[in-house]
């Protein structure tokens, strides 16, 4: 997972869209917070690691919902 978690926050890939924790983001899915870890380690999902926890980037969320490839 380590290097699928954007630990640059200084380049802004993701800090204009909202976060939500992966607790949230497995809600917002309807998946298990397992699922939501391994949607980031397969390049799935675009997170950033703020101090010891990680965000998901809610525009992410909403292309993957999109994509159908949730089942």
């Amino acid at each position: 997972m380590a290097g699928s978690v954007d630990r640059d926050l200084g380049r802004g890939r993701v800090m204009n869209s909202a976060l939500l924790t992966v607790s949230e983001a497995a809600k917002y899915l309807g998946v298990g917070r397992k699922k939501v870890y391994e949607l980031i380690e397969w390049g799935e999902l675009k997170a950033v690691k703020l101090g010891r926890s990680i965000h998901v980037s809610l525009d992410s969320l909403d292309r993957f919902r999109e994509s159908g490839r949730l089942t």
